[in-house]
C-alpha cells in the first residue's frame, strides 16, 4: 500500500504535482471520452432541470386548486386570505427557487464545460492562467490617443475633470523606453 499524503511518515504533497497530475489524466482522455465526460454533466444538469420545473409546475397547481372554494360553499361571502401559512408557503417558495436555480446552474456548467472543451477544474485553471500570461495585443497609438482626445472632450463638456491621473514611476518608465521590435 502506497503511504498516503495524511500520514506522518510520507513527505508531503506539493500543489503543482497535484494540478499536473490531474491535467495531465484529463489531458490522456480520448477525444470521444473527452465529450462523453462533458456531455454526460451536460445531460445531468437538463435532467435536474427538468425535474426541478416539473416539481415546481407541480406545486404551482397544487396551490391553485387549494385556493378553488369546495363546491358547496357559499358564495355570498368572500372568502377571507388565511395569513397564518405565509411562513410556510415562504420556505416552500424559497426552497423552489433554490432548486431551480441549482438546477440551472449545473446546466450552465455543463454547457460551458461542453462548449469550451473542459473536462476539469484543473483544465480552466490552466488555461485561464495562460490567457493571463499572453502580452497583450498590440494597441494602436494614434488611436488610443484619439479616444483619450475623445474623452477629454467629453469631460469637459459635462464639467468634470478632464486631467489624467498621475502614472506611477515604473510605468512612466516603461512608456518613455522605445518599445522592442
Amino acid at each position: 500500500m502506497a503511504p498516503d499524503a495524511s500520514e506522518p511518515g510520507s513527505p508531503p504533497t506539493s500543489p503543482s504535482r497535484t494540478t499536473t497530475a490531474s491535467s495531465s489524466a484529463t489531458a490522456s482522455y480520448s477525444p470521444f471520452t473527452r465529450q462523453l465526460h462533458q456531455l454526460g454533466l451536460l445531460l445531468a444538469g437538463a435532467s435536474f432541470m427538468a425535474a426541478s420545473v416539473a416539481v415546481s409546475r407541480r406545486s404551482v397547481i397544487r396551490r391553485r386548486i387549494e385556493a378553488i372554494p369546495a363546491f358547496h360553499t357559499s358564495n355570498r361571502m368572500a372568502s377571507r386570505f388565511d395569513g397564518t401559512d405565509r411562513v410556510g408557503l415562504a420556505t416552500a417558495a424559497l426552497g423552489l427557487a433554490t432548486l431551480n436555480v441549482m438546477s440551472f446552474g449545473v446546466l450552465l456548467t455543463g454547457g460551458i464545460a461542453w462548449a469550451f472543451d473542459l473536462c476539469s477544474v484543473a483544465e480552466l485553471r490552466e488555461r485561464t492562467q495562460a490567457a493571463m500570461r499572453r502580452p497583450p495585443a498590440n494597441l494602436d497609438p494614434a488611436a488610443e490617443k484619439e479616444m483619450e482626445d475623445m474623452m477629454r472632450s467629453l469631460l469637459d463638456r459635462l464639467g468634470m475633470d478632464s486631467t489624467p491621473p498621475e502614472k506611477p514611476a515604473a510605468e512612466r518608465a516603461n512608456d518613455e523606453a522605445p518599445p522592442n521590435k
